[in-house]
């Protein structure tokens, strides 16, 4: 089968050369946890608030979030672009100022929380959540490999999750496009092969019984390393709430044909 999709890239390629009572807080921490890496010598250390407060005798909210702290980066556009996808933008990124971020953040969550459930009185105990990370990834060739998550439930049927990466050209100091990676784009063809790697990925899984698309799009919450090319697909994206997150992996011998010079010679495929 990977004979037959490394052909269907080559012949692509010839043609075509996304309650009212005043609350009270019940529970709060906040410290820095040192973070190691052996491997880059990238010094980093991490910030963490967790936080609840009681709004009603039957709610309680909890907030946490944790996000890293690159000691040793200065270049301020390359870090703006590494914190965005966490709402925090600021004109130093030192250690204090994103625990202050946080802070005002934790503070202003429960702020719209406590005026939004001033009336809601359920029945039964509750605690909504409210939860955020951010970790260092991977680091490999000057590039740096950051997830993001966040999870929460705030009423319904059920809570909900997103997981997300960005990848860092620490040589450039720039944020990696997909443009940066692959030089075909055609949707046609990268149906095909994500489609295929999403079903010889699966395994024993059922995610693909609960595939909800009939084609699989490239989109931007990718990563890579030496040998694949991932990409993440939220629940709701191509698949039920019930499969969770998709990961697809596509090797990179299998789709060199589709790679820009630049990234083929940088990883030394």
């Amino acid at each position: 089968m990977k004979n037959l999709l490394a052909l269907s890239i080559l012949f692509a390629v010839a043609i075509v050369s996304c309650n009212k009572e005043k609350p009270t807080e019940v529970a709060s921490s906040i410290d820095v946890e040192q973070i190691a890496d052996n491997n880059n010598n990238l010094a980093v250390d991490s910030v963490k608030v967790h936080d609840s407060l009681k709004i009603h005798e039957n709610l309680t909210v909890n907030f946490k979030a944790k996000i890293v702290v690159f000691t040793t980066l200065k270049n301020n556009m390359l870090l703006d672009s590494i914190y965005a996808p966490t709402e925090i933008r600021l004109p130093d990124y030192s250690k204090e100022n994103l625990k202050n971020a946080l802070d005002v953040k934790k503070n202003t969550f429960f702020e719209e929380e406590k005026n939004s459930l001033a009336d809601f009185q359920p029945e039964f105990a509750q605690n909504w959540e409210k939860n955020s990370n951010m970790k260092l990834f991977a680091q490999d060739n000057d590039y740096l490999t950051i997830q993001y998550t966040a999870d929460g439930y705030t009423g319904g049927a059920h809570g909900y999750y997103v997981e997300s990466y960005k990848v860092f050209d620490l040589k450039n100091n720039h944020t990696v496009q997909l443009t940066d990676i692959i030089s075909k784009k055609n949707s046609t063809l990268w149906n095909s092969i994500l489609m295929e790697n999403f079903i010889q990925n699966d395994g024993d899984k059922g995610q693909v019984e609960m595939l909800l698309v009939k084609e699989i799009p490239l989109n931007s919450n990718f990563y890579f390393d030496k040998k694949f090319l991932y990409f993440l697909y939220n629940q709701y994206e191509i698949t039920a709430y019930a499969a969770g997150p998709v990961l697809i992996k596509v090797p990179l011998s299998d789709i060199k044909p589709l790679l820009t010079d630049e990234f083929i010679k940088r990883q030394d495929l």
